[in-house]
């Protein structure tokens, strides 16, 4: 009898926890057989057999941390010693030659972030043999650049504050040093796990991953790095490329000291000066991560009003919450130009109200939206259609283009630029290329806005259902008349719902506070089930929870609100 020891991890790591255990006692193993889930910092993957033989005991659990050199199981059995079958590569003059393969499959998706690696899984769920390219890494936008990164952004500045207001409940301590830098590597590292974590998911699902740029004859897919030189037949395409960050058509525009969102997330040091170009949910968001960090900023918006799809009600909160923060805001301004003074300052020109005037910062974000791309792969050569704007995709509600064979999701369809409706519709065009009917619903999409306070909204807002004639009702619960909110320190904000008057459906919803990004969930169902609120009115929520807002404010439309009259 013999142990069986762990004798490697993921990469670097030196220590993971069990996951779950694929094994028990007395079952027979081979070499390369699954033996147990394990968690690491790098993600989640699956630790292989190097022995043939019989499980006497396992001598691990799950939940347990294992080391490299412990003990997995006491076997009757052997090691077997692994060699390679392949052959060795070729060589041209002192280089290898990526290996020639010819790939056919039921489906290949262009694009591994949020729309591409989740159509990928569904389809491969269904039975399909998928193969996943993705030129640069698994995740895409939202996991490597966008959604994730600036959330494990935010966790830190929401630190510092809590910090800073720590002596309102009884704390005396103050912020001493913040080390841009750490905050920083806890970013990639969440990052990297995350994305270790969704290769070993299509890894589980059997999905083919090529690293590269595809290109495209006709239908044929060719696919070229240091390794690989892939040809692939797909009896469908998916094209999933994504968008990337907009830059204004002015001059100085592509300045050193001008950059964007995915720039701004590797920054080591904390810029003492900002300017932000573009007041919508990217630039909002790092206007008040890096003022809690302790940037100046100042933001510069185009239109009247900071985050001008929300209501006035909304913007209001956010507009005091900025000037209590000394976040300065010009809206109604255009920007005409960016240069540098002799000192290395960016210098950002913008024409407000008939005068032109200046923002001096050590650093200008550009966030003025992002824009499909369209050029990722050859639309003509695919003979796919372009939508009315010419700055998307045409597809239909089942996300099929003008060629039924192929699919396109996420941003290159410029519906809704959001990773949780890119992930649906990878669901929606994995099952209609499996032959089953489905179909995307945009009526009950839930938005989350990481500011402090929080946003969440979903469906119309009031300023939509006026617009449209529609005979609706307003209820608002404030956080004010919340007691977990009050006892948290959280009370600004509030919980407002839209409701149909005829039929006594929930139109839309908004949250402004705590939790409010969580909380739009319920309206979500609440919307796209078409649910009478009346139904809802006895609804028992725990106490003491901010979801009390939730179902005071659906009381509310009927003037039954128990705690706000």
């Amino acid at each position: 009898m013999i142990k069986m020891i762990l004798n490697k991890l993921s990469g670097e790591d030196r220590s993971a926890t069990v996951g779950k255990l694929l094994i028990k006692d007395g079952d027979v193993i081979k070499s390369g057989d699954a033996l147990f889930n394990v968690e690491s910092a790098k993600g989640n993957f699956i630790v292989k057999s190097e022995y043939d033989g019989a499980i006497v005991k396992l001598l691990i659990e799950e939940g347990q941390q294992i080391k490299i050199g412990g003990s997995i199981a006491e076997i009757e059995g052997k090691k077997v010693c692994q060699q390679s079958n392949q052959a060795a590569p070729a060589y041209s003059f002192g280089l290898a030659k990526p290996k020639i393969e010819n790939i056919c499959c039921d489906i290949a998706i262009i694009g591994g972030g949020p729309a591409g690696y989740v159509a990928a899984i569904r389809a491969a769920q269904l039975g399909a043999t998928v193969t996943l390219i993705e030129k640069d890494k698994l995740g895409g936008t939202c996991l490597n650049y966008g959604c994730i990164p600036t959330k494990s952004l935010v966790k830190s500045a929401h630190l510092v504050d809590a910090i800073n207001s720590s002596e309102l409940f009884g704390v005396k301590t103050a912020v001493t040093e913040i080390a841009m830098e750490k905050i920083i590597e806890r970013k990639d590292a969440v990052v990297a796990g995350l994305t270790d974590g969704i290769r070993y998911l299509l890894g589980k699902w059997q999905v083919k991953v090529i690293s590269g740029e595809a290109k495209l004859t006709g239908k044929l897919i060719t696919v070229k790095n240091n390794k690989i030189e892939a040809s692939i037949q797909a009896e469908k395409i998916i094209i999933a490329t994504g968008s990337s960050p907009a830059r204004l058509a002015i001059p100085g525009a592509e300045l050193p000291i001008v950059l964007t969102s995915q720039e701004m997330l590797e920054l080591k040091k904390i810029p003492e000066t900002l300017t932000i170009i573009g007041g919508g949910v990217i630039g909002m968001e790092f206007a008040f991560i890096f003022n809690s960090l302790g940037s100046q900023v100042t933001v510069v918006e185009y239109m009247s009003d900071i985050l001008g799809t929300l209501d006035q009600d909304i913007i209001e909160i956010i507009v005091d919450e900025c000037r209590q923060r000394g976040i300065k805001l010009m809206t109604g301004a255009k920007v005409e130009e960016i240069s540098m003074t002799v000192n290395g300052q960016g210098l950002c020109a913008f024409e407000q109200n008939g005068a032109r005037n200046y923002a001096v910062a050590e650093l200008i974000l550009m966030a003025v939206g992002r824009k499909p791309n369209l050029d990722a792969v050859d639309l003509a050569e695919l003979g796919v259609l372009f939508n009315e704007r010419k700055n998307g995709i045409a597809v239909d509600s089942a996300m099929q283009t003008s060629q039924p064979d192929i699919y396109a999701i996420g941003d290159i369809t410029n519906k809704i630029q959001l990773a949780h409706v890119a992930s649906h519709q990878g669901i929606v065009a994995a099952e209609n290329c499996m032959g089953l009917t489905a179909t995307m619903d945009y009526s009950a999409i839930p938005s989350a806005i990481f500011l402090a306070p929080e946003i969440g909204v979903v469906g119309l807002c009031e300023r939509e259902a006026k617009s449209a004639g529609i005979k609706y009702q307003v209820s608002k619960f404030p956080f004010a008349a919340n007691g977990k909110a009050l006892s948290q320190g959280e009370a600004t904000g509030f919980v407002k719902v839209i409701s149909d008057e005829s039929d006594h459906r929930i139109l839309g919803a908004a949250v402004i506070g705590p939790g409010a990004t969580d909380m739009i969930a319920n309206f979500s169902y609440y919307i796209s089930a078409k649910i009478d609120y009346r139904t809802i009115k006895h609804l028992i929520v725990a106490h003491p929870t901010t979801a009390e807002a939730v179902q005071e404010a659906i009381l509310g439309i009927t003037g039954e609100a128990i705690h706000f009259a």
